[in-house]
C-alpha cells in the first residue's frame, strides 16, 4: 500500500508562483543522491551504479568496501506533486509525506513568505483548480471589448450568452450596420454590467461571502 500523501500551503510573493515552484521542483527533481566509490572516489548518482562500477575500478586491488552515501535528496520520492491554481495568486500547494518535506523544499527559496499551518483538504482548493468558464459572469446588454481577431479592440454588446458553448452573440457598437456576431468568450473581456447597481450589489455580496469564507479557510490560518 502507497504512504498516504497530504497538501501543505505556502504563502508566496504574489507573481512569483511560478518561480517558486520551479525552484522547489528543482530542489526536488534537479538533486539527485551521489553515491562514492570508496577505493577511487569517483562519484555517482545511485548506488548500483557504484557498485558496478566498484567491480572494475583499477584501485581495487585487494580492497574491500561498501559504497559511500555523499549526499542524499531527502525530498526525492516524497514530494508527489506542486499545484499553482491559475486563480489563487500567492499561494503553492505541495502534496508530499510530511510537514518537514515541506520546510526542507522551501528552505532558502526567494519569495516564500511562509507556511499555512495545518492540512489542506482537496476540497478546499478544488474550486481554484478547475477553470472558471468563460462565459460566466456576462449578460445580455453587457458591453464587452473584443481583444482577439479581425475585430480586436472594438466594443460590441451582448445579444445572447450560450453558456454550453462558451460563446456570445454580440454587435459592434461603432458599426453602422448591427449585424450579430457569434465569438467565443475568451475573445471578448467585460468593460460594462447591463446594470451597475446589480453589479456593485453582485461584488459586494461576493465580498461578503469570501469574508466569511475566508474566517474558515485554510489561508486564514497563522502559521
Amino acid at each position: 500500500m502507497a504512504p498516504k500523501t497530504s497538501i501543505f500551503a505556502v504563502r508566496t510573493t504574489i507573481g512569483q508562483e511560478r518561480s517558486v515552484t520551479d525552484l522547489i521542483t528543482t530542489a526536488v527533481i534537479g538533486e539527485p543522491d551521489i553515491w562514492e566509490c570508496p577505493f577511487c572516489g569517483e562519484q555517482f548518482t545511485s548506488e548500483a551504479l557504484t557498485r558496478e562500477h566498484m567491480k572494475k575500478c583499477p584501485k581495487k586491488k585487494k580492497k574491500s568496501g561498501e559504497p559511500k552515501l555523499v549526499s542524499q535528496n531527502m525530498l526525492l520520492g516524497r514530494v508527489k506533486a506542486i499545484l499553482v491554481p491559475e486563480t489563487l495568486r500567492g499561494y503553492v500547494f505541495i502534496e508530499t509525506l510530511e510537514y518537514r518535506d515541506v520546510e526542507i523544499a522551501i528552505s532558502g527559496v526567494p519569495h516564500v513568505r511562509g507556511r499555512v499551518g495545518g492540512k489542506v483538504s482537496f476540497e478546499e482548493i478544488d474550486k481554484y483548480l478547475v477553470p472558471k468558464p468563460a462565459a460566466e459572469g456576462l449578460a445580455v446588454s453587457d458591453i464587452v471589448e473584443i481583444i482577439s481577431g479581425p475585430f480586436k479592440g472594438e466594443r460590441a454588446k451582448v445579444t445572447r450568452v450560450d453558456s454550453a458553448k462558451e460563446e456570445l452573440i454580440v454587435e459592434l457598437i461603432d458599426s453602422p450596420h448591427t449585424i450579430p456576431m457569434r465569438i467565443h468568450a475568451d475573445f471578448v473581456k467585460l468593460v460594462e454590467k447591463t446594470s451597475r447597481e446589480v453589479a456593485e450589489g453582485h461584488e459586494a455580496a461576493t465580498e461578503e461571502e469570501e469574508e466569511e469564507e475566508d474566517e474558515d479557510s485554510f489561508w486564514a490560518r497563522k502559521d
